[in-house]
């Protein structure tokens, strides 16, 4: 690894834990509200290898040019399912200043089986051992049909499993089929802007364009249909758990929600426009605002009520996260240029 590293990039990398462990240290001051700030960060980042399965998987099973701009930057991509996993190290070691359910207890009996330490830490895990084997499979050419179909099957069960762990669980009171089905949209949306940017910075302009601008606009049209429908269900009838749930979200955290929709919401009016979805300069800004935005609504999900310290260890964890997400896919989007078999 250290070969493969430029001098940018060890200085990225130095940068990054300088800011994991100011992010970290935090918990010296307030454990809970640091490292639910870290959890924040961590699960955003758990989103880029977890949305490059799910857009390598459809690439396998869906040809097309479609996928042919950004296939070896899907690969590249999972490849960060090692480093989300360590990034979740501080949320299992510290799962017990995190969630209510370890501070207070479970409060149905339906969460006293399924909350608890080690089914947490087991779906966590199957999770990323799902990202990492399933990936490694459709990198190596070994049975990829087969292998994308199982991953797009499991995915948004196990997905869903896993957000309702590491972000609904943080209240006990809400109840939301949808919820897993919020963060995996988020975190797809999320995942193929990075790709994209990633792509058009360092690879310049993507074959056919405006066909990843096309399927950005799809992303965001999802995304923003999912949390709207979301919204309608559990606040419009008045749910109580439901509007309590965004009634903590009120105060400081509207300027969140405003963040988030419009960084997400003026990207998807431009996209509707051939001139914006078919200029790769155009489209880099878009995906830089759209990753703003989704790194904003990760925080909205996750921080409400843990406090200033908590957004400032999610600045921090974030920070650091991002630049080891620059590294690691330059260093692996090198390697599988250096080492790609044939399709």
């Amino acid at each position: 690894m250290r070969a493969d590293l430029r001098s940018s990039e060890r200085h990225m990398l130095f940068a990054a834990a300088a800011g994991a462990v100011a992010s970290l240290a935090l918990a010296l001051i307030d454990p809970a509200a640091a490292l639910t700030g870290w959890l924040g960060a961590a699960a955003a980042f758990a989103a880029i290898p977890a949305g490059s399965l799910c857009l390598l998987a459809m690439m396998t099973l869906i040809p097309g040019v479609w996928g042919e701009a950004l296939r070896l930057t899907c690969e590249a991509g999972t490849l960060l399912a090692l480093p989300a996993l360590l990034a979740f190290v501080p949320v299992l070691l510290g799962m017990g200043v995190i969630y209510p359910w370890m501070i207070h207890g479970p409060q149905t009996p339906f969460q006293s089986v399924w909350l608890g330490p080690l089914p947490f830490a087991l779906r966590t895990m199957l999770w990323f051992a799902l990202l990492w084997s399933a990936s490694g499979a459709i990198r190596a050419r070994h049975r990829t049909r087969v292998v994308a179909a199982g991953a797009l099957v499991a995915f948004p069960v196990l997905g869903s499993l896993v957000a309702i762990d590491w972000l609904m669980s943080l209240d006990l009171k809400l109840a939301s089929s949808a919820f897993g089905l919020q963060i995996l949209i988020l975190s797809v949306t999320l995942a193929f802007a990075v790709l994209l940017l990633f792509r058009i910075t360092l690879g310049g302009r993507p074959y056919r364009v405006g066909v990843s601008g096309g399927l950005l606009l799809c992303l965001l049209l999802m995304w923003a249909y999912i949390q709207f429908l979301t919204f309608f269900i559990l606040w419009s009838p008045g749910l109580p758990d439901g509007a309590a749930w965004y009634g903590r979200r009120a105060g400081g955290w509207d300027a969140a929600e405003w963040a988030f929709a419009l960084l997400g919401g003026w990207p998807l009016l431009a996209l509707l426009l051939a001139r914006f979805r078919r200029n790769a300069a155009w489209l880099a800004r878009l995906c830089i605002s759209v990753i703003a935005g989704k790194l904003i609504e990760f925080a909205w999900f996750a921080l409400p009520g843990s406090g200033p310290l908590a957004v400032a260890s999610f600045a921090l964890a974030a920070a650091a996260l991002a630049s080891v997400t620059a590294v690691g896919l330059a260093v692996a989007m090198r390697r599988r240029i250096g080492t790609r078999a044939p399709a």
